[in-house]
């Protein structure tokens, strides 16, 4: 398996697999927003900067990704909790469902984690749903500590980790 920071020419490989993969997990329509962070991945992660997709390729297939851009205080339930200029918001974690428990996961956050130093960031936020198998408990197990648990119908937690 080898993971690599997602190029132009397979922005397209890694939008099939995304949608696929998004479709598979989550019980409703994906939103505009998850949408254009596939269709505009270049310019949202490949060209900003403090961003990146990383994708984990096996004998040329797209099994796995992560991707980090800075955090943008969307979340209003979360207004003002963070330093703008060093959090980060880690997103598109999605293994290939066949391939789940092996360590592609791990793997790709270990990656994503370190970029995050490299690029100066203190603090890692992400948000899941508890609906994603083994979402929640994964990111638990990489020491991430829920702050908000919204009790919502998207089952939406907000979590962190201090970047050390």
């Amino acid at each position: 398996m080898e993971i690599q920071t997602v190029k132009k020419v397979e922005i397209h490989q890694v939008g099939d697999f995304l949608e696929k993969t998004m479709k598979s997990v989550f019980p409703y329509p994906l939103s505009e927003a998850s949408k254009k962070d596939i269709t505009e991945m270049d310019t949202l992660f490949l060209e900003k900067e403090k961003a990146t997709f990383l994708a984990a390729f096996k004998d040329g297939k797209v099994v796995g990704t992560i991707a980090v851009r800075p955090y943008d205080d969307r979340f209003a339930t979360l207004k003002n909790r963070y330093e703008i200029q060093t959090t980060c918001e880690i997103v598109k974690c999605y293994v290939d469902q066949d391939l789940r428990r092996e360590g592609i996961g791990s793997a790709l956050f270990s990656h994503i984690e370190q970029y995050c130093k490299e690029a100066g960031y203190k603090t890692m936020y992400l948000h899941t749903q508890k609906f994603f198998p083994g979402g929640l408990s994964f990111w638990q197990k990489k020491e991430f500590t829920i702050i908000l648990d919204e009790l919502d119908a998207m089952e939406t937690v907000h979590l962190e980790k201090v970047i050390l």
